[in-house]
């Protein structure tokens, strides 16, 4: 069986080592260049079927014009990603940046499980995240005035773990904010046409059974995972870039158009803030699923200075496609009560 071929870059002589390690354990061809010199000489020699690139090697491959079109690219950065955007806003195929800790250092279990994603194709479901044998629970809404008891529920999941005041408003924020998008923002009809978008969302709404949100909760005692699946499947990657870059620029985001957002909403960049993974999977009109991810494992102090990775996957890389289809397959879920977990 032929192996996957990575080409991997970063100008730190240890990340290039751990990389090499960490990546070496998804069965791929790993080649690591060793200076921007011997970057640009394998980019020619070899396809490949990924980059992993920090943002000097990246930019270094676009100003040669060497950047292959097909292979997805995860770009590296001890920086936030509000500090590099300009630069990546324009770049169709950009979808994943990992954000380096403050010591520079790389996190194996971002880096492989992003790797392992992208190359399998197997993107949805939080469980990837968190340790094995972390207990998660699951619950289908369907009913927006019923949205509070869950984030109760799950604020109630927190102080049984210890956790601080903090952890338990980030934990709101953003089960609030993937709620709010599910149940509101989400839902088309067979024609594509936004069915709540329009609404105040102190207006009560009430899915069906096909239209219900799956929504998830777990840790493992280090991270805290929250996910919310609609089955309508209707964000694009164009549409989170665009709404991003917006926030990012400093434009008064209150007065932003929530319905140019496709599914994603103002709260897109509140959630931003509240993690410090921040994933979207979408198979193209059957399903998206948005997923927070939360250190619980580190100090008030050191989680006020790391920086949120961002990941968007799909199942058919055609984002200027994701509206075109004929064809809108729903998946039934069966709603529930917190009181009833799954």
């Amino acid at each position: 069986m032929q192996k996957n071929r990575i080409l991997f870059y970063d100008s730190d002589n240890r990340n290039r080592r751990d990389g090499v390690r960490i990546l070496a354990a998804s069965g791929s061809q790993v080649i690591a260049a060793k200076s921007l010199r011997e970057l640009e000489s394998l980019s020619l020699q070899y396809k490949y079927n990924l980059y992993i690139l920090d943002i000097e090697g990246h930019k270094h491959l676009n100003s040669k014009g060497l950047l292959q079109p097909e292979p997805h690219a995860i770009i590296m950065a001890k920086s936030g990603l509000n500090s590099i955007y300009p630069y990546l806003e324009n770049m169709e195929r950009f979808t994943n940046f990992i954000a380096k800790d403050r010591h520079n250092r790389l996190s194996s279990r971002d880096l492989l499980g992003t790797v392992s994603k992208i190359l399998h194709r197997d993107i949805f479901g939080m469980k990837k995240y968190l340790g094995w044998g972390a207990h998660t629970m699951t619950f289908h809404v369907r009913d927006s005035e019923n949205r509070q008891e869950y984030i109760e529920c799950l604020k109630d999941q927190c102080r049984n773990m210890g956790l601080r005041r903090s952890i338990l408003n980030d934990v709101e924020t953003v089960t609030e904010e993937f709620l709010m998008n599910a149940i509101y923002d989400a839902p088309v009809d067979r024609q594509r046409n936004r069915l709540f978008n329009h609404l105040k969302r102190t207006n009560r709404i009430q899915l069906t059974p096909e239209q219900a949100a799956r929504l998830e909760f777990g840790s493992d005692g280090k991270r805290l995972a929250i996910s919310v699946t609609d089955p309508f499947g209707s964000i694009t990657r164009d549409h989170v870039m665009s709404y991003l870059s917006k926030c990012f620029q400093g434009e008064n985001i209150t007065n932003l158009d929530d319905s140019i957002s496709g599914g994603a909403g103002l709260g897109l960049y509140f959630c931003f803030n509240h993690v410090h993974s921040l994933i979207i999977n979408v198979d193209p009109l059957n399903r998206t699923e948005f997923i927070g991810i939360i250190d619980i494992d580190s100090s008030v102090r050191e989680s006020k200075k790391q920086k949120t990775n961002f990941h968007f996957f799909n199942t058919n890389n055609k984002s200027r496609e994701f509206l075109l289809g004929d064809d809108h397959n729903e998946e039934s879920d069966t709603a529930t009560h917190p009181d009833s977990v799954a």
